[in-house]
């Protein structure tokens, strides 16, 4: 679906955004772009067979001065709009509560159940009530890449160029293996027994015991994702929904 030219956004003003689907269903583009050499905001939503900025949804941040946007948007719980040195919307279905957004930007936030984690240059957050906190303190994280948490245990995948690792945490201590995949990105899970891994060389999970590449997942995975008993990967190839049988190999 191409962008209304009224718009004034190419393909360059997209890399450093991301598409969401909103909770009615309708997908938006949510980030930051050049705009005149200072940085400039994306927010757009899909509605009427077009692309329409959209700043009513976040109230003052699509206000002056132009910011970065930064967060993550879905069906779940919270979704989080912060917009870089301004602050940052907490959407819950009770209702939206503000909070401060730091000078930093994070890279991209996921959700991993109800907990929200921001990655940046060579940390992770959580968010804690109001307030971002620091769970990766212990580690010497160089490029995190992935986050699966539930607020006691934590998985963060790193893609430093010294060597690809896991870094795992539990209990405020650290440890780090290398990683089953090169390139290690997103991270997913149901839960500390069912953690899955995309890389360069396709899938790996963690039955909480081990981590094993998964057979029948070939070629390089960008993204992988669950919901509801599925699991979900999306690569150069396309996208495909990922069943493991008993012997461990991937199907779907």
């Amino acid at each position: 679906i191409p962008l209304p030219d009224r718009l004034g956004l190419s393909g360059p003003d997209l890399r450093g955004t991301r598409i969401y689907f909103g909770r009615d269903d309708r997908p938006r583009i949510m980030g930051g772009r050049e705009l005149d050499g200072n940085p400039g905001q994306v927010y757009l939503r899909f509605r009427a067979a077009t692309w329409r900025v959209e700043k009513a949804e976040i109230g003052r941040l699509g206000g002056n001065p132009p910011g970065v946007l930064w967060g993550v948007l879905g069906h779940d719980d919270p979704e989080v709009v912060c917009k870089t040195g301004d602050q940052c919307i907490i959407k819950r279905r009770t209702g939206w509560k503000t909070m401060d957004a730091g000078l930093g930007t994070a890279r991209r936030v996921d959700l991993q159940g109800k907990e929200a984690f921001a990655i940046h240059g060579h940390s992770v957050e959580i968010l804690d009530g109001l307030a971002w906190r620091e769970v990766s303190g212990g580690a010497k994280i160089d490029a995190p890449t992935g986050v699966w948490g539930d607020g006691k245990e934590h998985w963060i995948s790193d893609a430093s160029p010294g060597g690809a690792r896991l870094w795992h945490g539990k209990d405020g201590s650290w440890e780090s293996f290398p990683s089953p995949v090169s390139e290690p990105g997103t991270l997913w899970g149901s839960g500390p027994d069912d953690v899955w891994l995309a890389g360069a060389e396709g899938l790996a999970h963690y039955d909480g015991e081990r981590w094993a590449r998964v057979a029948g997942a070939d070629g390089a995975v960008a993204e992988v994702f669950g919901r509801e008993g599925e699991v979900w990967a999306a690569g150069a190839s396309g996208v495909w929904l990922v069943k493991l049988t008993p012997g461990g190999r991937a199907g779907g």
